[in-house]
């Protein structure tokens, strides 16, 4: 399965994936009608930009009102020779589906090019290093203090002059898309990670970084037994939730990880969200942090291509 250019024609053998086969009837055996969906594989493209921004809202939740997620979505779009994105619409339309790696310590420790305060003055546009990077490093400080070794580590590996870079995975797509577009696109990133490195850019990570979106189970917080027994005052422990992801793909990364660190979301949900939000279906979403190393992506992206349950 090769990635799509704007130009390029469907190939049939790309798409066999993602198709289902059509009936003569377009229905299934149980008489449900059966709707065939090409994916088509495209590189980040400016016309992308608001549809990235709004998966990368989603991708961090509550959270999305602390970082910069405009300059993030710039960031983005203007690395077309890495990161990959589904549409099902052609080019044009709206992608379902984003993986990306970025530099971290490219974006933190260079130059970046920001627009002058004032229009018409002649004032020539500040230079700073990238305020989304930035905002990402240092929330990503705060949430590994609970486990010193990967908190060390990513100080370490993140510092100016540090000659191991980190890769920055974001990874989101729509509820509804199916796993099995996963391994194709993981595939596709370590091509292009290769190709880049090949010709001299800046993608020879040492590590890779990753904040899963994850969720525990909790009580749910509608259509409860108003009639249930009150739970008594005695204390009893309890065993500790399971963690669950919503990406299956990113469950198995975690068992290569060096490190790993589950936290909690810092910002409550606003009102609006608080209508919707998963609490109310017993489900409280979280992230867990992993630091994997390079040598560990091939592998854990051949297991996926191989994962017969998908």
């Amino acid at each position: 399965m090769s990635k799509r250019k704007a130009t390029e024609k469907r190939d049939p053998e790309d798409v066999e994936m993602a198709s289902h086969e059509e009936d003569e009837d377009d229905s299934g055996s149980d008489g449900e009608d059966i709707i065939n969906v090409d994916f088509e594989f495209f590189d980040p493209k400016e016309i992308d930009f608001h549809a990235i921004k709004n998966l990368l809202n989603q991708y961090f939740a509550s959270d999305a009102i602390l970082f910069a997620l405009s300059e993030l979505s710039d960031l983005i779009v203007a690395q077309s020779n890495v990161g990959t994105t589904i549409k099902v619409n052609g080019v044009e339309s709206d992608p379902y589906s984003l993986l990306t790696v970025l530099n971290m310590n490219q974006h933190l420790h260079h130059i970046h090019p920001t627009p002058a305060t004032s229009e018409g003055t002649g004032a020539p546009a500040t230079q700073k290093p990238s305020q989304a990077m930035t905002q990402i490093r240092d929330y990503a400080f705060t949430k590994s203090k609970q486990n010193e070794g990967l908190h060390n580590k990513l100080k370490e590996l993140l510092a100016a002059g540090s000659k191991k870079e980190v890769g920055l995975i974001l990874s989101e797509r729509f509820i509804n898309m199916p796993v099995e577009t996963a391994p194709p696109m993981w595939r596709m990133l370590l091509e292009e990670v290769k190709w880049a490195v090949d010709e001299g850019l800046p993608f020879n990570f040492e590590y890779y970084l990753l904040m899963a979106p994850t969720y525990h189970e909790v009580a749910p917080k509608i259509d409860l037994d108003d009639e249930a027994p009150k739970p008594t005052k005695k204390k009893t422990k309890t065993a500790e939730p399971t963690t669950f992801f919503f990406h299956p793909e990113e469950e198995m990364l975690q068992q290569f990880a060096e490190f790993t660190q589950d936290f909690k979301l810092t910002t409550p949900p606003t009102v609006a969200e608080s209508k919707n939000t998963f609490e109310d279906y017993g489900i409280a979403p979280a992230r867990r942090m992993m630091l994997i190393h390079k040598t560990k992506i091939p592998e854990v992206v051949q297991l996926m291509a191989n994962n017969s349950q998908w």
